[in-house]
């Protein structure tokens, strides 16, 4: 008969470790948040220097206050082993000099420091830019030539989550070429002020809008926004067949498509779209299902071209071998 206090000691022990693998995970994943942060987006912000190519040295990220509850030798495995959704390398390091750096592999987008060099003092573009987006009801932008100092404007207010209807409605204006939605709550009146206030869009990035965009929204952005160039659609998965004989009609100026996390298209209409938009150059349809036979055919069509097709287990010439360094092509905004 089975000693039941040594079964319980068992399951105790079992409990145990799953706690702590359970904890272990949970660290992990906070580390894996902060080297995403740093590593994309927070290096210059928090005062560490970027080298060529967007590394920083190890060593420095090190001293950072944020970092003081990790190990070096713990950020290096991660560095070496956290991938993707896409089952690619998020992070890269490298030997240099005796010294280790290490970089996000895509979507770098480093903000610049708020203050003057080694000091805490804002600089005077810091200060005025928080002043006009906390008091940005004050002014008329529609002539504001800058879309450098627009784009600064709208991820500031993204970034707060307080960019609204009524603001998003000062801030289009038709010196924006760049525009990126994704993240905030959107309308068809929205839709309505960019394709009149911003005509001369040519990167639009809609990312994680599949709520609102649908075949026929899109067939509107396209006929109403004729310059454009870039449209990232991920995730926007109401789209069917459809949307892309919108595309193939009126996307005249189309390099750069997204079409990721969308699973609904059919081969003849994807084919079709590929072949009527003669200037496309890159195309990630990551999770899209097609047969062998369109497989062969759009990399066909993609060599002869010179194209850059994303698309799970494609192997050939025209793939990248880091499906995810795209990413950060598609609506990226200067901020």
């Amino acid at each position: 008969m089975e000693d039941p206090e040594a079964r319980q000691r068992i399951k105790s022990k079992t409990e145990q470790t799953s706690r702590q693998k359970g904890e272990a995970e949970k660290n992990r994943e906070r580390l894996r948040k902060r080297l995403c942060y740093l590593l994309r987006y927070g290096a210059m912000k928090e005062g560490l220097k970027v080298y060529d190519g967007g590394y920083v040295a190890l060593d420095d990220a090190m001293k950072l206050h944020l970092m003081k509850w990790d190990h070096e030798e713990e950020v290096l495995q991660e560095v070496k082993t956290s991938l993707s959704c896409r089952g690619t390398k998020r992070f890269e390091e490298m030997e240099k000099d005796g010294r280790t750096y290490i970089r996000a592999a895509y979507y770098r987008m480093f903000e610049r420091n708020p203050c003057h060099e080694a000091t805490h003092v804002p600089t005077l573009l810091e200060t005025s830019l928080e002043f006009v987006t906390s008091n940005i009801e004050m002014y008329d932008l529609q002539n504001f030539p800058d879309e450098y100092l627009i784009s600064a404007m709208i991820h500031r207010l993204k970034r707060k989550k307080k960019l609204n209807k009524h603001l998003i409605g000062q801030l289009l204006v038709p010196a924006l070429e760049h525009l990126d939605l994704e993240g905030i709550i959107l309308t068809e009146s929205i839709f309505k002020l960019i394709w009149t206030q911003c005509p001369h869009l040519r990167v639009l990035s809609l990312k994680d809008c599949g709520y609102i965009v649908t075949d026929s929204l899109l067939e509107q952005i396209i006929r109403k926004l004729p310059e454009l160039e870039t449209i990232n659609l991920a995730a926007c998965k109401h789209l069917t067949d459809k949307g892309l004989e919108s595309i193939s009609r009126y996307a005249k100026k189309l390099k750069q498509l997204n079409l990721s996390w969308i699973k609904g298209f059919s081969d003849k209409s994807l084919l079709n779209m590929v072949l009527k938009c003669e200037n496309l150059k890159h195309l990630d349809i990551y999770d899209l299902k097609i047969s062998e036979e369109s497989t062969i055919i759009l990399e066909a069509i993609a060599r002869e071209r010179g194209m850059v097709i994303v698309l799970k287990g494609l192997t050939s010439a025209v793939a990248p071998e880091n499906p995810s360094v795209l990413l950060h092509t598609f609506g990226k905004v200067s901020a």
